[in-house]
């Protein structure tokens, strides 16, 4: 074709192109709005060739006689319109054709045509091509889950079903035993009373598991005299009681509970405290008296018999004492030896003249040198009671210097430790041998005993025990009796304490080496 005529025919080619495929794309719309996207209709659609789409449109678009196809341009607009088209066509297509969708099935390629390189970017341009998301139905592989995302959390934080490794609660353990004995109420009866008479204290008290054991205290008089009591169960109530007894000439006054122990079977327990504000207000009765008496006694004079004597035997002290109304009742003392770590102790008895006699009885094996008085205890009828101390000139100056062919003045040495078995149960209690190795330079050992103690000190849980008497003086066997319902967990031995003959004594706490990994575990 001549350059002049293919100039004149290209205008006229591509303003008949735009308007065929204007009408098959406002056709083709339609047809989606009357269509219902089912799943074979999109299947045939999709099969359709291109060049069908083009032909059905060219049918569809031959002009008819109400048709008007706007031409009159001037051959400047029409050229400058030309150009304006060719770039767009150009840039269209210069353009790649979209990828395949990685979860479709792949179809047979077939060689384009020109009419298909021609038509196949604009249509896409134009979204002719783009299929409607109904259509992506048909051979579809199921991409992989994807795992959840998991909301972010504080490294403190724990979650609730994850399982933690840790001790067991023992509070949250039916068949555990940890808290103690409680006080729901506490009373006397009647709460007030003349002296020389006598009164009862009376206390609820509960406990969660293994039953309360037993139940104690001190009295306090408004002087300070203070007087013991223990209560017994009555009958299979929770209910406790105990019959105390007011000393003639008692202080007049109010008079209360001081210390209350509280104790059950799984050896929990707990010191309540009146200064504390743990005990009640009913926990306290009134005294009157028509001869109150709140001083204690007062020590007079003391002297020994002898002053210096042999290990083994006896001698006796002299002690005056004199209380202003009631009158004394009890007198004791203590001697400590020359390195403090032996003690020995006597009680007297009332003698004539109002001296009261205290025999001393040295063993035949001890520390030897001058055994200083430590102490004097001195208490009337009325429970008031004086404790004079070095402080006091006449207990500074008695000294006792006893001599002997033997003399020790060291504790034993506890030099080995030993449990089996390691592991018990709780649900029924269970019994660990425990054996020691324990040497003594001199006099030899007298007694070993110490007490077990659960980690965390658990309830105030604790179990004494103690050695059975060695027939080569060295090799200690005992028993601990861990009770049902004890406390799970590791136990240690919170102390031991070893005792010579000579009363030489040492207490080896939970930190001494000897014993500071010596435990066992209640399960």
């Amino acid at each position: 074709m001549p350059e002049s005529k293919r100039s004149a025919f290209l205008p006229v080619f591509f303003a008949a192109l735009t308007v065929i495929f204007g009408i098959a794309v406002w056709m083709r719309l339609s047809a989606y709005e009357r269509t219902p996207l089912t799943e074979t209709n999109v299947g045939r659609a999709s099969a359709r060739p291109v060049e069908s789409v083009v032909e059905e449109s060219r049918a569809e678009a031959r002009p008819t006689s109400g048709d008007i196809i706007a031409i009159e341009e001037t051959p400047e607009q029409r050229r400058a319109a030309a150009i304006a088209r060719q770039e767009r066509y150009n840039e269209l297509l210069r353009n790649a054709p979209p990828p395949a969708t990685a979860t479709a099935q792949p179809i047979a390629a077939k060689e384009p045509s020109l009419l298909d390189r021609v038509v196949n970017p604009i249509a896409n341009a134009l979204g002719m091509n783009r299929p409607p998301a109904q259509a992506q139905r048909p051979q579809v592989v199921a991409a992989p889950p994807q795992p959840r995302p998991q909301p972010q959390r504080n490294a403190e934080e724990t979650p609730r079903n994850e399982p933690v490794d840790r001790e067991p609660k023992n509070e949250d353990d039916p068949e555990t035993d940890t808290v103690p004995p409680q006080l729901a109420a506490a009373e006397f009866v009647p709460a007030q009373v003349q002296d020389d008479g006598e009164t009862m204290f009376a206390a609820m008290v509960t406990d969660n598991l293994s039953g309360v054991r037993s139940v104690s205290g001190v009295i306090a008089s408004p002087s300070g005299a203070l007087q013991g009591f223990a209560c017994q169960r009555e009958g299979a109530t929770d209910r406790w009681v105990s019959r105390v007894k007011i000393p003639r000439d008692a202080a007049e006054g109010l008079w209360s509970v001081r210390y209350l122990t509280l104790s059950d079977h799984a050896n929990n327990s707990v010191n309540l405290n009146q200064n504390s504000g743990a005990l009640p207000p009913s926990a306290s009765f009134r005294v009157t008296s028509s001869g109150s008496d709140s001083a204690a006694p007062t020590l007079k004079s003391l002297y020994l018999e002898r002053r210096a004597m042999n290990a083994g035997e006896r001698n006796t002290v002299f002690v005056q004492a004199e209380d202003d109304k009631s009158g004394v009742s009890l007198v004791s003392g203590v001697f400590v030896s020359p390195s403090k770590q032996a003690r020995i102790g006597f009680g007297c008895k009332a003698g004539s003249g109002g001296m009261w006699e205290c025999v001393v009885a040295p063993p035949a094996c001890l520390d030897c040198g001058a055994w200083q008085l430590e102490q004097v205890q001195v208490q009337d009828k009325a429970n008031n009671m004086a404790t004079f101390r070095a402080d006091n000139p006449i207990v500074q100056q008695t000294l006792l210097e006893i001599t002997g062919d033997k003399c020790d003045a060291g504790p034993p040495t506890l030099t080995n430790l030993m449990l089996e078995p390691t592991v018990v149960s709780n649900s029924e209690g269970g019994t660990i041998f425990i054996r020691a190795l324990v040497q003594d330079d001199a006099c030899g050992v007298a007694s070993l005993s110490g007490q077990a103690v659960p980690s965390g000190a658990q309830g105030g849980q604790r179990i004494y025990f103690s050695f059975d008497p060695s027939p080569d003086g060295q090799n200690f066997s005992g028993k601990i009796v861990v009770p049902k319902h004890a406390a799970k967990g590791i136990w240690a031995i919170g102390w031991i304490q070893a005792l010579d003959k000579g009363h030489n004594l040492k207490a080896y706490s939970s930190n001494d080496p000897v014993i500071s990994r010596v435990t066992f575990r209640v399960e």
